[in-house]
């Protein structure tokens, strides 16, 4: 039986993350978890072992890659999760996550432990147990993982606290074509079951 029933999968899609090192870092955050054996890194163009020159893991819900070595500044990495075929919902941020801070009366700009996946809507902050409100005009702003002031928080022991609420939730759904007879529990060749699926 050459037909099937349904439309025919024209192309798949794998999600494609790409970072750039600094030098320094050996770990950087993904956009979706995954083990080693999971992922195509390929760093300047040179394909990278799973668990010898790179390992992943869960921090507080935030899925991580750590490289055996630094990363050459501005060197590119590309990262293709090649299992990433899920069809329930699933966050990489899934935990609130909490910062504190020491203010010292002069310092505006402070770096957060983890990189948010939101601005305003995603952030809780308190100086001093007031709440501060988002916006450049009020409060404090957000640009990338530093939440700056707009004026010097007062001095005191873990006086700031930052708060990110969870994260959105995004469905990942199987690619186009992505399906093997593996992961059937039917025959799709044989006339009757194809069929029966068809009737109902």
């Amino acid at each position: 039986m050459s037909d099937y029933i349904g439309a025919t999968p024209s192309y798949g899609v794998f999600d494609r993350q790409v970072i750039l090192g600094n030098g320094t870092a050996t770990t950087f955050n993904l956009d979706f978890m995954a083990p080693p054996s999971s992922l195509l890194v390929v760093l300047q163009g040179i394909v990278q072992e799973p668990e010898f020159s790179y390992t992943t893991s869960n921090i507080s819900g935030q899925p991580q890659i750590t490289f055996s070595e630094a990363i050459p500044n501005t060197d590119r990495v590309s990262i293709v999760f090649m299992g990433n075929e899920l069809i329930t919902a699933k966050s990489a941020n899934s935990n609130t996550h909490m910062d504190e801070f020491n203010g010292d009366g002069s310092t505006v700009a402070f770096t957060l432990t983890r990189t948010p996946v939101a601005t305003a809507e995603n952030f809780v902050v308190f100086v001093d147990n007031v709440y501060q409100r988002f916006g450049s005009s009020f409060s404090y702003t957000v640009s990338g993982d530093v939440l700056t002031f707009t004026g010097a928080p007062t001095a005191g022991t873990k006086n700031i606290q930052v708060i990110q609420l969870n994260g959105t939730n995004t469905l990942n759904t199987v690619a186009n074509g992505a399906v093997t007879r593996a992961k059937l529990n039917f025959d799709p060749e044989d006339d009757a079951t194809a069929l029966a699926i068809a009737l109902g």
